[in-house]
C-alpha cells in the first residue's frame, strides 16, 4: 500500500471510530440492554450477507457488459476488481475513487483501454440515472405519505445537491455521446493540460495515445447503442438489483435489533437509504466517513427507539464501510503479488 492511501486510510478509520463513539456515547442508556436481548443474530447475518450479494451483482454486471462488447471477463477477476474498488473508494471523498482501478484491471483481462473506460463511464451513467430517479421518488413519497416528519435541512439540501449533480452529469454524458465532436474537442483539452511538462514530441505521441483511446470509447459506445445492447440492459438491470439490494439491507439490521417490521418503516428506510447514499457522493471526507454516521443517526433516529441507535449505527457501518476495507485490503494485496510476479 502507498504511503498516501496509508494516511487515508488512518484518517478516515479515525473519524469514523471517533463519530460512532460519540454517536453510542449520546444513544446508549439503560434501554440498550433490554433492546439488545430480542435481537436476532440471524437477521443481522442476512444483513451481512445481502452486501456481500450486491458486489456478485456489481461483477456480474461488469462482466455482462465486456461480454456483450466481446469481451470474456472472467467472473472471479470482477469479483476481485470490485473488492478492490470497494477499498480504494473507502479512503477517497465521495467514495469514487476505485474507477481507475476498475479500468486498469479490465485492462489486464484483455479489455483495450477505451473500451474498459466506456464500461467504467456506463456504470457510473447507471448509477446517476437510478440515483436520481431515485432521489425524486423519496421526495415525492416523503411529502404525499409522510408529511409529518420533519427531516433535518442539512440532510435534505445535500441530497438535493448531490441529486441535481448526478442529473446535470448523465446530461453532460448524454450531450459528449451525442456529439463526438464536442468530446474529442474536450478529451483534447484535458490531454493538453496532462501533458503540458512534456516536450512537443512526448506531447504529441500521448495526444496520439489518447486520441485512440476517445477513439475506443465512442466505438464502444455506438456498440452499446448497436449490437452490444444487450449489455445496456443487463447493466441497467444489474444496477436496479445491486441498488434495491443495498437500500433494503438498513431494513434487516433493524428487525435484527428487535424492531417491530411495519411497512411504513420498510418505506422510511429504505427512502432514508436513498438520501444518504446521494449525500455520501459528495466529496466532502474519505469513504464518507463521519458524514455517513451523523446522517445514520440523525435520520434513523426518526424511525427507530433512540436507546438503539447508535448500536444500529455501529452494525450498518460495519457492513457497508469496515467489511468493505477488509475484502478491499484482500484483493488489493492479490493485485499487488499479481504485478510483483509480472515485474520479477
Amino acid at each position: 500500500m502507498e504511503k498516501g492511501q496509508k494516511k487515508l486510510l488512518i484518517i478516515s478509520v479515525g473519524i469514523s471510530l471517533a463519530v460512532l463513539f460519540a454517536v453510542l456515547l449520546l444513544t446508549i442508556d439503560a434501554d440498550t440492554l433490554t433492546a439488545l436481548k430480542s435481537c436476532m443474530p440471524g437477521l443481522l447475518i442476512l444483513a451481512l450477507a445481502m452486501h456481500a450479494v450486491s458486489l456478485l451483482f456489481w461483477s456480474g454486471r461488469i462482466k455482462l457488459m465486456c461480454r456483450s462488447l466481446g469481451y470474456k471477463v472472467r467472473f472471479f477477476h470482477c469479483i476481485n476488481l470490485v473488492c478492490s474498488n470497494t477499498f480504494i473508494a473507502s479512503v477517497t471523498p465521495s467514495q469514487i475513487g476505485g474507477e481507475p482501478v476498475r479500468v486498469y484491471e479490465l485492462t489486464k483481462a484483455g479489455v483495450p483501454g477505451g473500451n474498459a473506460t466506456a464500461v467504467v463511464i456506463m456504470e457510473r451513467v447507471f448509477d446517476g440515472i437510478v440515483l436520481a430517479v431515485g432521489t425524486g421518488i423519496c421526495v415525492f413519497a416523503l411529502g404525499m405519505f409522510f408529511g409529518e416528519i420533519e427531516l433535518p435541512a442539512v440532510c435534505m439540501f445535500a441530497a438535493y445537491l448531490a441529486a441535481g449533480i448526478f442529473a446535470g452529469l448523465v446530461l453532460l454524458f448524454l450531450v459528449f455521446a451525442r456529439n463526438p465532436k464536442l468530446g474529442y474537442a474536450f478529451m483534447g483539452k484535458i490531454s493538453n493540460l496532462l501533458s503540458r511538462k512534456k516536450s512537443p514530441e512526448k506531447m504529441q505521441k500521448s495526444f496520439k495515445k489518447f486520441e485512440g483511446y476517445v477513439g475506443q470509447f465512442y466505438t464502444t459506445l455506438s456498440h452499446f447503442s448497436g449490437k452490444a445492447r444487450a449489455g445496456l440492459a443487463f447493466g441497467l438491470l444489474f444496477t436496479v438489483l445491486y441498488w434495491v439490494n443495498e437500500f433494503i439491507i438498513a431494513f434487516f439490521i433493524c428487525m435484527g435489533l428487535g424492531v417491530e417490521p411495519t411497512p411504513a418503516l420498510f418505506l422510511l428506510s429504505l427512502i432514508f437509504q436513498v438520501l444518504i447514499t446521494v449525500i455520501l457522493m459528495i466529496p466532502i471526507t474519505p469513504g464518507g466517513v463521519g458524514v455517513a454516521e451523523i446522517s445514520l443517526g440523525s435520520l434513523y433516529a426518526l424511525i427507530i427507539p433512540t436507546s438503539i441507535v447508535g448500536i444500529f449505527v455501529l452494525l450498518y457501518r460495519f457492513i457497508f464501510y469496515y467489511f468493505n476495507l477488509i475484502v478491499g485490503f484482500i484483493a488489493s494485496m492479490r493485485i499487488v503479488r499479481r504485478e510483483a510476479h509480472l515485474e520479477t
